[in-house]
């Protein structure tokens, strides 16, 4: 690992470690508690496909007139990422995104995916993010990590979207979700 890579790896290891510990895990001891923090979690499954997009806008080619990037091993990887992220296979042998697979858990355990449909259908009216968060009543720490997501995603730096990609959803959500699934065994 180069020294840089290390850095950061060590600068974030206690927050990993306060992230891995959070006493939310211990507070989810029944189905209302695992529904109620789906409803929440399911804004950071859609945002994380957000991250995605944006990678995938700034470091392959997506707009027209095509044009071919430098760096092909990268652009190959982002483009198994959202292959796998959009397009996955559900349980039922469907081509399906990871979010719609999690809205399809949120209604099989009897969630409401009410407020993300409200927050998604306003965005397709041609709200904007912030417009559409605000409409939805959900907390404000959720609102308040969409937004600092999309004010990421905003600020057009790639290497700021990209360590939010891969350091604040998909390097420690594996973690995330053992720890639920021990804590609630």
């Amino acid at each position: 690992m180069n020294s840089n890579l290390k850095f950061i790896e060590t600068e974030l290891l206690p927050l990993r470690i306060k992230l891995r510990e959070h006493d939310l895990y211990k507070t989810l001891s029944s189905i209302e508690d695992i529904k109620f923090f789906m409803e929440s979690h399911v804004f950071a499954v859609w945002d994380f496909m957000s991250l995605l997009k944006a990678l995938q806008i700034n470091l392959t080619s997506v707009s027209l007139p095509w044009l071919p990037k430098k760096n092909t091993n990268l652009v190959r990887f982002i483009n198994e990422i959202t292959l796998a992220e959009e397009s996955d296979v559900n349980k039922d042998g469907v081509f399906k995104s990871h979010f719609e697979m999690y809205v399809d858990a949120m209604e099989e355990m009897g969630a409401d995916s009410s407020l993300i449909e409200k927050f998604l259908q306003s965005i397709n009216e041609g709200k904007t993010v912030k417009k559409s968060i605000e409409i939805v009543t959900i907390s404000e720490a959720v609102k308040d990590f969409v937004n600092f997501t999309f004010d990421t995603i905003n600020s057009n730096q790639t290497h700021k979207i990209a360590a939010a990609f891969t350091y604040g959803r998909e390097d420690i959500i594996p973690d995330m979700f053992l720890k639920i699934v021990v804590e609630t065994s």
